[in-house]
């Protein structure tokens, strides 16, 4: 499943979206006034990828997932976030099953390596990976290599503008059950990223506070999540809000919408919280980019900007959906 992008299909897809986020008569006058007012000069700009996930449905969402990152390029972004395992969907065991993944980053996240470093942007991909238990000898090929301790991970994947991964979390809050193939991560990662001390986290890692707590004294500057966390009985509720209050840390959390099996997550948000207020948030029925300018020095959100996901898919060189 590996990306090719060739300049012709790229230029031609920036093409078209300019042409879309311009020009279609579908676009509201604040949409409008917003790509305008997207300044340049800010520290950071972040792109959400809102999406509408199709259930162990590897090539679409990848194709989805890479139509948003070069869009989000082509609105200046820096960073590039998504929900959580948005390659397969949630619960995508019961239909695929476990055996398939391979050993280390799989062809998907290298073919996202690739398009990071050709759009200059840092992305934050939230798949899964086999990976050694920590002391398992690391060479060999997982599937012939037995004597070889392995185990599989919810991991979020930071790839850096270089198109090399920066580091990796593995989700430590694992539910029981839904994520019964999971092992669960030691404990939460921070890196510098841009010049900003980054804590990661996924979805249910925000439960407990002990894990933000930990970030507070790694002396991160802001967290980054990924989710996939619908409301409800059992929902996030003021997570989010409760975690920033009490640590003082900005959280950015990148939901997702759509069904899977039954379960409705057109209402999730995702949202940035700041010292226990939603300053941002965002639902939709449909796959959408949310930008947004991150100033860190006053911990303030500026010129938001919503815009729809046009999807095509470049895998083999072939345009479908």
């Amino acid at each position: 499943m590996a990306i090719k992008l060739n300049n012709l299909i790229k230029t031609s897809l920036l093409s078209i979206f300019f042409t879309y986020v311009c020009c279609c008569p579908g676009l509201s006058k604040a949409q409008e006034e917003s790509i305008e007012s997207l300044s340049v000069d800010s520290q950071l700009r972040v792109a959400m990828l809102h999406l509408d996930l199709k259930y162990a449905d590897i090539d679409h969402n990848l194709g989805l997932i890479e139509s948003g990152v070069q869009q989000a390029a082509a609105l200046g972004a820096n960073w590039v976030l998504t929900p959580e395992l948005a390659l397969t969907g949630y619960r995508f065991d019961l239909k695929l099953g476990t055996d398939w993944i391979q050993l280390g980053p799989d062809e998907s996240v290298k073919g996202i390596q690739k398009l990071a470093k050709e759009n200059g942007v840092t992305v934050f991909l939230s798949h899964l990976e086999r990976a050694h238990l920590e002391g398992a000898a690391p060479e060999g090929n997982y599937e012939t290599k037995k004597s070889a301790k392995k185990a599989l991970f919810n991991t979020l994947f930071v790839i850096g503008k270089n198109g090399e991964i920066l580091g990796r979390h593995r989700k430590i809050n694992t539910i029981p059950i839904a994520e019964s193939w999971s092992t669960p991560g030691k404990k939460a990662l921070s890196l510098d990223i841009d010049g900003i001390n980054v804590g990661l986290l996924i979805c249910a890692d925000a439960w407990p506070e002990e894990h933000t707590q930990y970030l507070k004294e790694q002396g991160v500057d802001l967290i980054v999540s990924s989710a996939s966390w619908a409301p409800g009985e059992y929902g996030p509720k003021d997570t989010w809000e409760k975690r920033s209050i009490e640590t003082g840390i900005p959280f950015f959390v990148n939901n997702r919408t759509g069904f899977e099996r039954g379960l409705d997550l057109t209402e999730s948000k995702s949202v940035v919280s700041i010292d226990g207020s939603r300053v941002m948030s965002h639902s939709s029925i449909t796959s959408k980019i949310v930008v947004f300018d991150w100033h860190q020095g006053s911990k303030k959100l500026s010129n938001q900007a919503t815009f729809d996901l046009i999807h095509q898919n470049y895998f083999d060189g072939a345009s479908s959906d």
